[in-house]
């Protein structure tokens, strides 16, 4: 059926499940219903999304990438790691804005937070947090 879209597992037609229309591998299956995500980033480049799935791998943290309908790409992971997951995009806020009331990072190129309209904070900036 495909590659499992959190470990890139090859995933048969008999093990074959979906969270966000995303293929996922049986190992994955506690994490099939999307109840159990959180969104922790938005993005434009496919080439950051890879970087900050890898940060978040590297952490112990699995993670889900879904392509929006406004071109851009969300990324989730198990909603009991949202914090730990906040906290790895944390250290590439130099990179993107950083929403503490959301606990997401967005692109740089953005005024406000794209789900709240709250102003950006920077790598410095920890209030809120």
């Amino acid at each position: 059926m495909g590659m499992c879209a959190i470990c890139g597992k090859t995933v048969c037609s008999e093990c074959y499940r979906t969270v966000f229309n995303e293929t996922i591998c049986d190992e994955h299956l506690a994490l099939e219903d999307e109840s159990g995500w959180e969104l922790v980033g938005m993005f434009a480049d496919p080439a950051v999304v890879a970087d900050r799935r890898y940060r978040l791998e590297e952490n112990g943290i699995a993670s889900l990438s879904v392509q929006s309908d406004e071109d851009v790409i969300e990324l989730y992971v198990p909603a009991e790691e949202k914090v730990e997951g906040f906290a790895v995009l944390q250290a590439t806020a130099e990179e993107g804005g950083l929403c503490y009331e959301c606990r997401i990072q967005y692109p740089a190129d953005h005024d406000v937070c794209p789900l709240c309209g709250g102003k950006p904070h920077g790598a410095g900036d920890r209030a809120g947090g």
